[in-house]
Parts: C-alpha cells; sequence; structure tokens
C-alpha cells in the first residue's frame, strides 16, 4: 500500500496546477479531474488537504554553487521567492542560498531556480556560438544577455502571481496568511534579518545582447514534475 503522506502531497499538487500558476486549462482540468479521483479511491478528507497553522516553516541551505560564476541564480531569486511564497537570502561572503518556507514551497524554490538558471545558460551558449563579436566584447555581451533574460523570467513571475492575486478565493488568501506567519517566526526564533539588496547592473550594455536575452526570457517555463527526481508538490507545464 502507497504511504498516506506520498498520496496527501500528490493530491495537493494536482489541485495546484493552475491556469495562474502558468498551466494550460487543458492541464487544469485533468490535474483536478486526476485529484477527484484520487481523493474518492483513498478516502482522503478535506481535513487532510488543508494547511493548518500547526505546520512550521523550515530552513533550507544549499552548498556554494561555484558552477554559476554569473550569479544567474541569485539574479532569479526576487521573482522565484515571491512565486513560490518563500524568502530566499545568502549572507554576505557565501554564494549558496538559504530559503524559509514551507518545505513544498522551499523544494518548489529551489528546483525552479535549478530549472531557470539551467535554462539561462543553455540560451547564452546558443546566443555566443552565433555571436562574431570580437572577444573584447564578450564580457560584456555575457552580462547583458543575462541582465536581459532574468530580469524578463523575473517580471513573468510577478505577473503570474498579480494575475493569480485578482481570482485568489479566500481561502488561498487565508493560506497565504498563514504561510507569512510561519515564516516570520522562524525568521524570529533564528534572530535573521534581511536587508534589501539590487543586483548588478552597469551603464555599459550590449543593446542587442539584452534584447535577445529578453526574447529568451519569454521562452522559459516554469513547469512543476509532479513525481521523480524533481519530487512531489511541483507541477505546471514541462
Amino acid at each position: 500500500m502507497r504511504n498516506r503522506d506520498t498520496i496527501i502531497d500528490q493530491i495537493k499538487a494536482l489541485l495546484s496546477k493552475t491556469t495562474a500558476n502558468g498551466c494550460t486549462e487543458a492541464e487544469e482540468l485533468a490535474a483536478i479531474s486526476k485529484a477527484a479521483a484520487m481523493r474518492d479511491a483513498y478516502v482522503v478528507t478535506d481535513e487532510e488537504l488543508a494547511l493548518t497553522k500547526e505546520e512550521t516553516a523550515i530552513l533550507h541551505k544549499d552548498a556554494p554553487d561555484l558552477a554559476d560564476p554569473h550569479g544567474i541564480k541569485w539574479r532569479l531569486t526576487h521573482g522565484a521567492a515571491k512565486f513560490c511564497g518563500v524568502q530566499i537570502f545568502r549572507t554576505r561572503r557565501q554564494t549558496g542560498l538559504k530559503a524559509i518556507g514551507m518545505p513544498s514551497d522551499v523544494q518548489f524554490a529551489m528546483w525552479l531556480l535549478d530549472h531557470l538558471a539551467d535554462f539561462v545558460f543553455a540560451q547564452l551558449m546558443e546566443y555566443l556560438i552565433t555571436d562574431c563579436a570580437p572577444s573584447t566584447e564578450r564580457r560584456t555581451i555575457i552580462r547583458s544577455f543575462i541582465e536581459g533574460c532574468t530580469d524578463r523570467i523575473n517580471d513573468r513571475l510577478l505577473e503570474l502571481i498579480e494575475r493569480s492575486n485578482t481570482t485568489q478565493s479566500s481561502n488561498g488568501r487565508a493560506l497565504v496568511v498563514v504561510k507569512d506567519a510561519a515564516i516570520k517566526a522562524l525568521m524570529k526564533n533564528l534572530g535573521i534579518r534581511l536587508r534589501t539588496c539590487s543586483g548588478y547592473s552597469s551603464a555599459n550594455v550590449n543593446q542587442s545582447a539584452r534584447a535577445a536575452g529578453s526574447a529568451a526570457g519569454e521562452r522559459a517555463t516554469v513547469g512543476r514534475p509532479v513525481s521523480g527526481a524533481a519530487g512531489v508538490l511541483r507541477i505546471g507545464r514541462s
């Protein structure tokens, strides 16, 4: 017999597969149908699916990421953190990211950052293969492309949040309040105080590379795989 907690997590994941989270209407309807079938088959109650005030936030720590010399993941944290409902930060002298939030939200946020960073790297390499600019301009081109791509991805994540806010139910708003309270409580207990800092920006920009990066960012997906190596509670477009 399958573990009941896993079954409940998978149903929660399916119920999170909405157009507001980047899915198509067909994907949302299919997910709802499957969630209903699983609830009936395993006799899962509303109480089991509800996020209660007793659930607590966690602190996740990533190891230093030496494979990200351009700080792409850090540039994506603004949109990813808000999209996933978590706090993402780093200490001044460390490159490893830290995240605070509900376990499933933290899991999704860290996966999403890896997924999007891989996408930006892949798009950057494709662009550089066809770029014929002299090597002396390479650094500016790389920085400009990354800025354009990550800025557009962040904007799209924020747009999805705004779209979701306009259709969010009272239960959804109550859930956000519970999550925010859990995050603030953990941060207070750990003595964590965050300050705002901006990403790098330079007056020396290659506009062509930045525009290409922005166009690439338009193609990024924020898929949430339901199962496999990425784990449950991650649904969406693949």
